[in-house]
């Protein structure tokens, strides 16, 4: 029987069960739970899904994801808002499983310790020395529970720096930057993640020295992404690599004191109005 499409209106032939408009399926009778599962498996689960060709092409061959996105190829791949999604969803779960197992605070117990004994070291009285430690502790949980959003707001100065690194019109503009992003950046962390946890639960003293390893890593995969996606050579990525080091630490650098400012302004505001 011949039906329209719950989608777009679209006639859908007898014998059909997906729309040839916009490929939507013909759902019959109320959802089910079964259906949702089934629908999730389809989506993540089994080795030819959206998500494990986007996840295993963003190794071999990130030029087919990415410049796919951008170019309106998007059939075989999940897009970029989705993936960052996902890897949102993976920081969540990761941040779930360290507090409700009390694996991040005996890691941040750890490093207050160190903390509080470098500070006597330096020759702060004991009393600024707590409170120094004290501080710390906090802006370390914060930094932990709200990593999603830290996640989210570095992309934007991250393709902000690569449109100065990458300026012309051979290469991505801004938008086409944050998309970028949004794949690789999603990307390491959902590759990360599982490492990280297994480090967290049977190696917590090196815990405190994963970034010296992961931001090398993620600095190393972007240059690798870029050299596929613009067909570039190795010296054309080492020196645009270079480059792009000093203006992220410039972007971000300027990004803390305009922080700054804004906070000192907002202060005095709240100061003169009597909120403080």
């Amino acid at each position: 029987m011949e039906r329209n499409c719950k989608n777009c209106n679209e006639l859908i032939y007898a014998g059909k069960n997906h729309c040839a408009n916009c490929g939507c399926k013909w759902i019959e009778n109320r959802i089910t739970m079964r259906q949702v599962g089934n629908d999730f498996a389809d989506m993540y689960l089994g080795f030819d899904t959206k998500f494990v060709r986007t996840f295993v092409d963003l190794f071999k061959k990130p030029e087919a994801v990415i410049l796919g996105y951008m170019n309106g190829r998007r059939v075989n791949y999940m897009d970029a808002v989705r993936y960052i999604l996902l890897s949102l969803f993976v920081t969540g779960i990761y941040t779930f499983v360290l507090k409700q197992t009390g694996a991040i605070d005996k890691i941040i117990d750890s490093q207050a310790a160190a903390t509080m004994e470098a500070y006597m070291d330096m020759g702060m009285p004991e009393q600024q020395a707590i409170e120094s430690t004290a501080q710390a502790q906090k802006f370390t949980q914060q930094i932990f529970e709200f990593q999603g959003f830290f996640l989210l707001l570095t992309i934007p100065l991250l393709a902000f720096a690569a449109r100065l690194t990458f300026w012309g019109k051979r290469y991505f503009n801004f938008t086409e930057q944050i998309v970028f992003y949004l794949y690789t950046y999603s990307h390491f962390v959902m590759a990360t993640t599982p490492i990280t946890i297994l480090l967290v639960f049977f190696a917590p003293d090196y815990f405190s020295y994963l970034g010296f390893v992961t931001f090398p890593l993620l600095y190393l995969y972007n240059a690798y992404c870029y050299k596929k996606c613009f067909n570039l050579n190795n010296a054309t990525i080492i020196t645009k690599t270079l480059v792009s080091i000093f203006i992220i630490i410039g972007v971000f650098i300027a990004s803390g004191i305009l922080i700054g400012i804004v906070g000192i302004i907002v202060g005095l505001i709240l100061k003169a109005t009597g909120v403080l």
